[in-house]
């Protein structure tokens, strides 16, 4: 398995209230899975998802990435491993504003010791999501969908195993996500793994063959138990 949760648990209090946002789940996610986990909003996925990639902690259980537990790590190790496994594609664009489209999608590479990808191929990737003229522009001049597309081409920079996407084709009109959902499935296909959180029940239609889980009220459950895969 390259992502392995054990019995994670989170939970937050708000108004008073404890709110269990991750309730005791169990996933195993093999390489090569296209996983959607489908619910709606304060279901409890995006905290799921921010655990599998290390950006936040559990309350108990363990969380396993090729085979090592994110929280036994240093701070350093989890960093290094977030930055040379994981590409994160977050609800939210959150481009540096003083950075061209171009120099966003190659910021990632400012971390690590990995060798720089060349801006060749991040002009390739660019082209990709459909905004190979605008590789100049500031964010300021891009509109909420291109600034997404940009976002989503800083992820794939790294050639990561694992992509985690959350709400990925959010706010994007629908000939674009069309363009987006083709290029998840064109890395799919390279052995890109996929965990997508979303309540856009279509996205799962647009993958070959995608495991489907649903989330609700923090318990995880699988659409089809037979494509449970062992731990």
């Amino acid at each position: 398995m390259i992502i392995e949760c054990r019995n994670l648990k989170k939970t937050y209090t708000a108004d008073g209230q404890t709110v269990r946002a991750v309730d005791n789940v169990n996933l195993s996610i093999a390489a090569g899975d296209f996983a959607i986990i489908l619910g709606h909003s304060g279901s409890g996925k995006t905290t799921l998802l921010s655990m599998i990639g290390g950006l936040t902690s559990p309350d108990s259980g363990e969380v396993l990435v090729n085979g090592i537990e994110n929280w036994h790590q240093s701070d350093a190790r989890l960093t290094e491993m977030r930055n040379r496994t994981i590409g994160f594609i977050f609800q939210f664009a959150s481009l540096i504003p003083t950075l061209t489209a171009l120099e966003n999608i190659l910021l990632p590479l400012s971390f690590g010791n990995r060798k720089a990808a060349s801006r060749r191929q991040a002009r390739d990737i660019l082209a990709q999501v459909g905004l190979k003229d605008r590789e100049n522009a500031f964010p300021a001049q891009l509109s909420g969908g291109q600034q997404r597309r940009i976002a989503i081409a800083r992820a794939f920079i790294n050639e990561p195993a694992i992509i985690l996407a959350d709400e990925p084709t959010g706010d994007l009109d629908e000939d674009t996500e069309q363009e987006i959902l083709s290029v998840f499935r064109e890395y799919h296909r390279q052995g890109t793994t996929f965990v997508v959180v979303t309540h856009n029940v279509h996205l799962a239609e647009s993958q070959d063959n995608p495991r489907i889980l649903h989330m609700r009220k923090g318990v995880l459950s699988e659409e089809n138990p037979a494509r449970v895969r062992a731990a």
